[in-house]
């Protein structure tokens, strides 16, 4: 242990020298192999690092391609539900439009129906009358008055019944 406290010459020697057969052979036959792996592992590092930097900047592009993709699809939507509440509001106006011009021409065909039936009774009316009056003064006059009277008093009727109306 002494030895080891107080070296002697030999013992130094021995050291110094397996020393640098040591650093020789590691630097011959073990530096430059372990050198270049160090050096390929850092190009590989730095080939993963540049690769990982494109491929965040391509998902950042792709991310912001996607947002602009959905903020120009919802404007096409409005625009879209926009259009079809449009073209719908026009449609029902259109319908509207025609139920209610057809509404009016039946209106229209059952107010002339109405009129041609009030005119259809008022002349069955006017014939009853004439009827009746005729049977009221046939029966009055039944002895006194031949056909020719009965016939002249059936048109004085009529006529004063017509002019009665107008």
């Amino acid at each position: 242990m002494e030895n080891l406290i107080k070296p002697e010459f030999g013992l130094t020697f021995w050291t110094i020298l397996s020393f640098i057969l040591l650093v020789v052979v590691l630097s011959k036959y073990v530096w430059k192999p372990v050198l270049g792996a160090v050096e390929e592992r850092e190009k590989k590092i730095s080939n993963d690092l540049e690769m990982a930097q494109k491929a965040r900047e391509d998902a950042e592009r792709i991310k912001n391609e996607i947002e602009d993709r959905l903020k120009n699809l919802n404007k096409e939507i409005e625009e879209r539900f926009a259009k079809a509440i449009y073209e719908a509001n026009s449609e029902k106006e259109k319908i509207i439009s025609k139920a209610q011009s057809q509404a009016e021409l039946i209106i229209s065909n059952a107010k002339k129906e109405a009129e041609e039936y009030k005119k259809h009774l008022e002349k069955e009316l006017e014939k009853k009358i004439v009827e009746i009056s005729t049977l009221i003064s046939r029966k009055v006059l039944t002895g006194v008055v031949d056909k020719h009277i009965d016939e002249k008093i059936m048109e004085v009727t009529l006529k004063e019944y017509k002019n009665y109306r107008n």
